[in-house]
Order: structure tokens, then sequence, then C-alpha cells
């Protein structure tokens, strides 16, 4: 069964060009030119990845990856961003929102797909995010990076 792929990106040249690539390399293609409008096809037709630009209309692409891991039944869709917005701390938001990847545009068709080919694996053993078990306490001093 052929991988659906969500692009959501509000440039209409760069939406073409991901979708493009993605259909060339055998991918299923969904396109949301918002963060609404994309939460809304996330729900409705569960794509195994979504591919999301961080400034968008409606709804940013970082307020959309945490709405996402915070919505039982699609919680655990791998996300990567694909931005303009490239700072070191662009970078740790968009991860500490859920995404596991974060390409910085300009992107390489090659960045794309290998991308695309590792949120795919992710998603494979991903685990759903409200299902992992409570820990037990942990002695005194005990840490973990």
């Amino acid at each position: 069964m052929q991988a659906k792929i969500l692009c959501v990106e509000d440039d209409p040249g760069i939406l073409t060009l991901q979708l493009k690539l993605l259909e060339r390399l055998g991918y299923q293609t969904l396109a949301a030119r918002d963060g609404l409008e994309a939460f809304d096809l996330i729900l409705r037709e569960r794509p195994d990845a979504v591919v999301l630009d961080v400034m968008l209309p409606g709804c940013d692409g970082f307020t959309l990856a945490d709405k996402i891991r915070r919505t039982d039944g699609i919680n655990n869709t791998p996300v990567a961003f694909v931005s303009a917005k490239c700072d070191l701390g662009d970078f740790r938001h968009g991860f500490r929102c859920g995404a596991q990847i974060y390409l910085a545009k300009p992107f390489t068709s090659t960045a794309l797909q290998t991308a695309v080919e590792s949120l795919l694996q992710q998603g494979k053993t991903r685990p759903a995010v409200n299902t992992r078990k409570p820990t037990a306490p942990r002695p005194k001093g005990w840490f973990s990076l």
C-alpha cells in the first residue's frame, strides 16, 4: 500500500514542488495551504506523515504540530518541519512541539526524500504519545539526560 503524505505549505510554488517530488517517488499526496485545513485533513485522511511549514495562515505550524500531539488517534503521526524559520530557537521549538525532523528552506529534493523516508520508518515504530506507561519513582540522586 502506498504511503500517504500531507504537505502543508502556503507558498504555491513550494507546495507544487513538494507534491510533484513525492508523487514521482510513488507516494500518495494530500495538500493543505493553512493549518486549520491541514488539521481537518489529518483527522479525516489519517496521513502516514506530515511535511509542515511553520509560517502558515490560520494556525502556524508549531501550534498545529502541538495540536496533533495532543489529539488522540493522530498523536503518533510523524511530522517534519520544512521552514525558512531556521535559527536555533526555531529548531528547538519545532522539536518541543513534536517534530522528528526540521529542514531549513531552501531544501534539496534529496533532503526532502530522505526526511519523508525517515518519517515513514519512524511511524512504523513510534508508540502513541498517550500510551506510555508511567515509570516508577526514581531513587534520590538519580538523573537522566
